[in-house]
């Protein structure tokens, strides 16, 4: 074996540090697909839920450890159809290959040269494939070309990004390049005009880029010098449009969504608004920009300026996100500032966070907003945060605070990821878990039956423990009983749903119930009691139609029902009343 080098040494150390940080109970193997996907896609600004959600390494992955599909530089979840509503520009397939191998390998090329042009074909047999591919990156793939069909008559630029992570100290071999390349070829095949770029990440590239982290203090430079507030503490000033291009956007040009997430506002497309602002900076006149625009709002912890710049801890773009969009629109067409300005407003709110919360109700109250929005400047949500918190839990009602912060991954826990979980395991129905998109699960539909202040805190908490109960729990059963679908995703939900029922020894457990439940008591023994009936469930509604496929089953609420009785119904349980 090969000495190790200085860069693979160092890897290795911020490997064992992070994982023995964020997640002591996975094993280095498991714990490196999600290093590798969160150091190599920092720039697209996925949260906790979204790295892990693309992350389909596991048995029958062809090869593939992870897979995400973004359009227009937005991750493209389970509610693909929300995605197809408006025309596009960009559509963004990225390829995973993590490998905690000392090398590069032909053998990794091989594998996705034979499997991905199946995957990746519109005629695909899905029945036929889900004999050999996991439920989940069959489900990935396709979101993919779902998105891929439904907005082909915007003609978006397709771009595949296949990255290949390892813990090598030297560049591919020659051969393996040349295999890479070859790759390269046959994805370009995808559709007229896709582009395709495979990217080696070595032991020191990983180790250049984990340094690189998150931004937490951003610069802007200003034109003349900022006016500032008698009362509290606050700017406003003039910045030049490139300069301003350059801060909302990363090294790589890419926009900086983590500077967005207090915009209650999606980026809403070619709207007769956004077109105007296109129109205005388009323009050859020599009218300044800000004339005609009322520019944007930064919140921010703290401020101070510094020669020619205003320095920024923790900005928020709290309004102004489509004159942001369109901005870099602007310049990513190659665009000239012309000497023309955008006016900039920054302001400062005092710790308590009540300020900051009026500035982004009240400076985006002049148009509809979206299902969920708003939602963490909700009572509720303030005293979640605070209570999971004394359990050992780091709520973000802010999407990757916490992240940010190097808290444990498990402990993490997104205002979704509550949601579903809570969805399962109070509300019963662990299908709408799987099936609900983030839209839905925050939408008033829905959203009050998870959080409402009439709800004691404590059971939020136990929802959060009994799921991770189960997680730590199916990796060990999967050793020996292969999960249908080679993922745990169509599990999880089920069996904490079936745990409210094995619990309690009740058919219809209150809240009161729930919460008299001691999670010590969920053993291995009674786990794998309920996953053995689970899994005799999955395969009886599966028998003599596996067309309909592992997914489909588990998002049914007619399979909700069926586990149910099973549950009630089985004497070792000895649910009786």
């Amino acid at each position: 074996m090969a000495p190790k080098s200085n860069d693979q040494r160092l890897l290795d150390r911020i490997l064992e540090d992070q994982r023995s940080r964020l997640a002591p109970n996975q094993k280095l193997d498991e714990f490196f697909n999600y290093f590798a996907a969160s150091t190599a896609l920092q720039d697209l600004d996925l949260d906790i839920d979204e790295l892990r959600d693309g992350i389909v390494d596991g048995s029958h992955d062809c090869g593939i450890d992870g897979i995400w599909v973004l359009v227009d530089d937005r991750y493209v979840s389970a509610d693909v159809d929300r995605h197809t509503t408006l025309r596009a520009g960009k559509i963004e397939l990225v390829i995973l290959q993590a490998k905690t191998s000392p090398g590069y390998q032909e053998t990794a090329f091989e594998k996705l040269h034979y499997h991905l042009p199946i995957l990746l074909d519109m005629d695909r047999d899905v029945a036929e494939l889900a004999g050999s591919t996991n439920a989940k990156l069959l489900d990935r793939t396709g979101r993919f070309l779902h998105v891929l069909e439904g907005l082909a008559s915007s003609f978006p630029e397709v771009f595949v990004r296949v990255i290949y992570a390892s813990r090598s100290a030297e560049p591919p071999h020659p051969n393996v390049r040349s295999k890479g390349n070859r790759l390269e070829r046959e994805l370009t095949k995808i559709s007229s005009g896709t582009k395709c770029k495979v990217e080696y990440l070595g032991a020191g590239e990983l180790r250049e880029l984990s340094a690189r982290g998150a931004v937490v203090v951003s610069e802007l430079v200003f034109t003349d010098t900022p006016m500032s507030t008698s009362l509290g503490e606050g700017y406003v000033c003039l910045a030049r449009l490139d300069e301003y291009y350059r801060f909302i956007t990363s090294a790589n040009d890419a926009l900086r969504l983590e500077l967005f997430e207090s915009n209650v506002r999606d980026y809403a497309g070619r709207t007769s608004v956004n077109t105007a602002i296109g129109e205005t900076l388009r323009s050859s006149q020599r009218d300044d920009f800000w004339w005609f625009n009322n520019g944007v709002t930064i919140v921010a912890e703290e401020v101070r300026i510094a020669g020619k710049k205003i320095v920024m801890k923790d900005p928020q773009i709290v309004n102004g996100l489509q004159t942001s969009h369109e901005v870099y629109k602007y310049f990513q067409n190659s665009g000239a500032h012309h000497d023309r300005s955008i006016l900039v407003r920054i302001m400062v709110p005092p710790a308590s966070g009540r300020a900051r919360d009026g500035i982004i109700r009240a400076t985006n109250s002049q148009t509809q907003l979206p299902p969920g929005a708003l939602r963490a400047t909700e009572q509720i949500q303030k005293d979640l945060e605070e209570s999971l918190q004394r359990d050992g839990y780091y709520y973000e009602r802010r999407a990757n605070y916490y992240r940010n912060l190097g808290f444990p991954l498990e402990q993490v826990v997104s205002m979704s990821r509550l949601a579903r979980e809570f969805t399962a395991f109070v509300v019963g129905e662990p299908h709408a878990s799987l099936k609900y998109s983030e839209d839905l699960l925050l939408d008033d539909s829905h959203y009050f039956k998870v959080f409402s202040p009439d709800h004691d805190l404590d059971l939020y908490r136990l929802v959060l423990d009994v799921h991770l109960r189960v997680g730590e729990f199916l990796p060990t059963f999967a050793e020996d009983n292969p999960l249908l679908g080679d993922t745990s995703e169509n599990w999880r939900y089920h069996l904490a749903y079936m745990a409210s029922f094995a619990l309690t020894r009740l058919r219809r457990p209150t809240h009161r119930d729930l919460l008299n439940i001691k999670v010590e008591h969920l053993s291995d023994v009674l786990l794998r009691g309920m996953a053995t009936i689970l899994d005799r469930e999955y395969r009886a509604s599966l028998r003599g139609n596996r067309v309909k496929g592992i997914d489909r089953v588990a998002r049914s609420s007619d399979f909700t029902t069926r586990i149910r009785q099973a549950t009630v119904s089985a004497r070792r349980f000895k649910i009786d009343r």
